[in-house]
């Protein structure tokens, strides 16, 4: 206990096991060696040490306290409770145990009783910083902003090194739109535990809300940092970022010469060597290589910084200009080419030579003739090294780190995903015709291409993240579920929402299907370099899951039923698959939302434009030319826009079925489905709390219904939300 006061946590866990194994009958080695190991975030481990500690002493308060706080911490709430209040039972003046009763009866929507609770444990221990803070957890509970604030504020102020409070103290001003303050505190509890996941998200999280037009040097190298450690998605800090390139001494002077003069070249802009220089910026290079470049000022010059890496290649004479530094450059808008699907327009001029320089790369490939590092780069900028001929011979040489990093995108992954495929079951047939369709756009265009997650909180258990996620929700039965939780994610795509899933319930047996081959076997790498090892992927079409022997605890399908002719019948399918009482999280698109794809969709019909690649490059053109007109301006700021498969998903999708709320409400009645909780950033649903304070739980349609025609975009992504099937025979 020492050693465990001291921080050295691996030398007393070593002392607690040997005594348990000499004097197994003596109750404390076992409650030392569980008190080690919950403070070492071993929950599942602690959890049998500290039950033996009790069996071998029942009495002993701190053991059911520990184990109380253990069960919390699995996301056990109930269990908790009852060992927390056994241990009040032996010692009613126990502080730690008071504050973890209330933090339990918080969870448990009992923010009255748990204020009481901590009141109580506040005048046993009046400068414990822990109570302070965790008062602030029940009154913010109680809708009580300003005494939550005073609350985590007094812990700070008690104890200014705990990252906690400065954690809490931030959420809550996030709440309230106070963004530059709550950054502030994130900044600080990221300050105090850098490796802190909880920390990196929620300041990520904080940072997209905010605009900057002066250069913040520590804020910039936050960012560079939260996009190499992939604090959140890469896209998610894309309008920050953007704020932060554009201060850019080199950028923001050019982007505004290229609204005065459209013909300018980047030579005109740059000179002979000034934009080699870009490679310094390491906001940019980072952005580059994280995802497609979501903005049209800056794709226009980049568009232009390509040509000229191009004409350089091209002229031969300017390869002076080929050092490490403009290598790195060209390396990294080579690798922002394949994440768009390589979107960007081209010149004839510039489509001529990329011709010529396939071709003559060509046959060198296959004679093992040297190849300048420059001449593989600038093709790798407009179209995908897999198509030369033999490509893999290129994973045979030695190359440049940038070069390198190229090769790994565009020819040994796209290998390794031909391979995969191979062993991907199939699980149903695909004959339903708009399926077969459908199949046919994600194996030509996978949806989404994407390169990192964001940082994931595990969830204890899927009844943890509903009470994290809809405090408020009105369910009439008990959440109960097996040991062995079972999810289906029918739609998976690319991997990116099956990978969320199972980092979020990392317990849980995870079935992940989808029409496409092409998109699986994506899923299946990033899988696989993910180090992912509950979730596995079959071919299928959830019009056929009556072929599937399987039912499930949670069965999500976010971004995937509209795209069928009936979704209803879909969702009947997915349904029938469900287990009684279980849970579904539904994404489907509105048709208020959808307003300006629809309108760009029938403009596209008339025009019998085609989705191939120089297609969607040329509306994209045209948009682009027309993005000061309203709708035009809102398709213009989607991510999607920015790369071919995100573009053709977003206007050129061979089926798309929109929903309204009367609609949804008529659906969710027919299903016999109830309405846990729309998922929503906080300001909206602060803003429909105002608006509808007789609706706390949020689950009116006709409100919403309401709301949403007040404020159009409010599903501009689409209308994502919970339901559950609900078990008539229990009550809550």
């Amino acid at each position: 206990m020492a050693l465990f006061d001291a921080g050295r946590l691996s030398e007393g866990e070593t002392i607690a096991r040997d005594f348990t194994q000499r004097y197994p009958e003596a109750p404390f080695g076992w409650k030392a060696l569980g008190t080690i190991l919950l403070a070492s975030d071993r929950q599942r481990e602690a959890l049998p040490v500290l039950r033996q500690a009790i069996k071998l002493n029942p009495h002993d308060s701190e053991s059911l306290n520990s184990l109380g706080k253990t069960l919390q911490d699995l996301g056990q709430l109930d269990a908790a409770l009852e060992s927390v209040e056994r241990a009040l039972s032996l010692r009613p003046d126990y502080g730690s145990a008071l504050v973890n009763r209330g933090n339990l009866l918080v969870q448990l929507g009992r923010a009255d009783e748990a204020l009481k609770c901590l009141d109580k444990a506040l005048i046993l221990r009046p400068d414990s910083a822990s109570a302070h803070n965790d008062q602030g957890h029940a009154l913010k509970a109680l809708g009580r902003v300003d005494a939550a604030l005073a609350a985590y504020a007094r812990a700070i102020e008690l104890k200014p090194d705990f990252a906690e409070a400065h954690h809490n103290l931030g959420a809550v001003l996030s709440d309230l739109g106070r963004f530059e303050e709550s950054l502030a505190h994130y900044g600080r509890a990221l300050d105090l535990k850098p490796a802190c996941p909880l920390a990196k998200s929620q300041y990520a999280h904080c940072l997209k809300r905010l605009s900057f037009t002066q250069d913040r040097p520590d804020i910039r190298a936050r960012l560079v940092q939260a996009l190499r450690e992939s604090w959140c998605r890469p896209h998610e800090l894309m309008a920050t970022c953007i704020d932060f390139i554009r201060l850019n001494p080199l950028i923001a002077p050019r982007i505004a010469r290229l609204d005065r003069d459209a013909a300018l070249t980047a030579a005109d802009l740059f000179g002979t060597t000034g934009l080699v220089k870009l490679a310094d910026d390491a906001l940019l290079m980072g952005l580059l290589q994280a995802c497609p470049i979501a903005d049209a000022d800056l794709e226009r010059l980049l568009t232009q910084v390509r040509r000229a890496l191009l004409e350089a290649v091209w002229l031969n004479g300017a390869m002076r200009l080929f050092d490490a530094t403009a290598l790195r450059l060209q390396a990294a808008l080579a690798r922002q080419c394949h994440l768009n699907d390589h979107a960007w327009a081209e010149s004839e001029p510039e489509t001529a030579h990329v011709e010529t320089l396939h071709g003559a790369l060509s046959p060198m490939l296959g004679q093992q003739a040297p190849i300048a590092e420059p001449y593989l780069l600038a093709l790798a900028a407009y179209r995908p090294l897999l198509t030369l001929p033999e490509p893999a011979r290129l994973l045979e040489r030695d190359w440049s780190e940038p070069v390198a990093s190229v090769l790994i995108e565009q020819v040994r992954e796209p290998l390794l995903e031909t391979e995969y495929r191979r062993y991907i079951p199939c699980l149903t047939a695909i004959a339903d015709s708009v399926s077969v369709e459908v199949r046919a756009q994600y194996e030509e265009h996978p949806y989404p291409r994407w390169t990192r997650t964001g940082i994931v909180t595990p969830a204890p258990t899927i009844a943890a993240y509903i009470r994290q996620q809809f405090p408020n929700a009105r369910l009439r039965s008990p959440i109960e579920q097996n040991e062995k939780v079972s999810i289906l994610v029918a739609g998976c795509g690319t991997g990116l929402h099956s990978l969320d899933v199972a980092r979020r319930y990392p317990e849980a047996r995870i079935l992940a299907v989808d029409l496409s081959l092409t998109s699986l076997a994506y899923a299946e790498r990033k899988t696989r370099e993910l180090g992912v090892t509950n979730v596995r992927y079959v071919q299928a079409d959830i019009l056929r899951l009556d072929a599937l022997d399987e039912s499930f605890d949670l069965i999500e399908s976010v971004g995937v039923l509209h795209h069928l002719h009936d979704p209803v019948a879909g969702w009947k399918m997915l349904l029938a698959r469900l287990r009684p009482g279980g849970f579904m999280s539904i994404g489907l698109y509105s048709e208020r939302a959808r307003h300006a794809v629809v309108r760009a969709r029938e403009q596209i019909a008339r025009e019998g434009r085609q989705p191939t690649a120089s297609g969607i490059r040329a509306l994209r053109q045209r948009l682009l030319q027309q993005r000061d007109e309203p709708d035009y301006w809102h398709l213009t700021h989607s991510a999607d826009f920015y790369s071919l498969s995100g573009c053709r998903d977003l206007l050129f999708h061979v089926s798309e079925q929109r929903f309204t709320l009367p609609r949804l409400g008529e659906t969710l009645q027919e299903l016999d489905l109830s309405l846990v909780g729309f998922i929503l950033d906080q300001r909206v649903m602060a803003r429909y709390a105002e608006r509808f304070p007789d609706d706390p739980s949020a689950t009116d349609l006709e409100h919403w219904h309401q709301f949403e025609q007040e404020h159009p975009k409010t599903f501009a992504g689409m209308y994502q939300f919970w339901v559950r099937q609900e078990v008539a025979s229990s009550l809550m």
